[in-house]
């Protein structure tokens, strides 16, 4: 692997030069010799990587570099690399092929896993509450109209069952209490829609 290269395109990419950009980072990304380097620099880049103005990784360098690393380090349970595989889930959503190696799964299903293989991980607590809470808003987005699960509204017995075991366990998840009064909220909307 030739480091240089990676940072030549850091350099055009700033520079907005485009063409060179992707010159480079076919450069780099041709200049490692084995999954060992990509997995190293996986891990150690990964963290301080430049994400492009809408938030998304390089296409080239999810496709060949860092989704393999992350692909395997999920198919073989390793928490960190599930942990960022859910980080970075719209990213995976750039190609078609990398959501079917997926099948398709979401960022809320990695945590969850995540959660069952160690349910005191903070780092795991944390993204697993922010990704509810997102998921929350999105299912009372629709109040008074319904609440809704994917596309579809949920039923009277679906809301028992949230009422039941979800709520208790995101009270368990918000420790900080960051995201109490949209609990609250949620909690509410689910216990008025079933007594309609």
């Amino acid at each position: 692997m030739n480091i240089e290269y990676y940072n030549k395109y850091l350099e055009y990419e700033e520079k907005g030069i485009k063409s060179k950009a992707k010159e480079y980072i076919n450069y780099f990304i041709n200049s490692f010799e084995n999954n060992n380097e990509k997995n190293n620099w996986t891990i150690e880049y990964l963290p301080k990587l430049k994400f492009k103005k809408n938030g998304n990784i390089r296409y080239e360098l999810l496709k060949e570099i860092i989704f393999p690393v992350l692909l395997e380090g999920y198919n073989n349970k390793n928490i960190n690399y599930m942990i960022w595989l859910a980080k970075i889930i719209k990213n995976y959503s750039q190609g078609k092929e990398i959501d079917e190696k997926l099948n398709y799964i979401s960022d809320l299903s990695i945590i969850k896993e995540c959660y069952k293989l160690d349910p005191n991980n903070i780092e795991v607590i944390d993204l697993y509450i922010k990704i509810m809470a997102r998921e929350i808003i999105y299912r009372i987005h629709e109040w008074p109209s319904g609440i809704l699960i994917g596309n579809t509204s949920i039923e009277k017995d679906e809301c028992k069952i949230l009422l039941n075991e979800e709520i208790p366990l995101l009270r368990i998840l918000d420790r900080n209490k960051i995201y109490n009064e949209l609990i609250n909220e949620y909690e509410y909307n689910l216990k008025n829609y079933i007594i309609r």
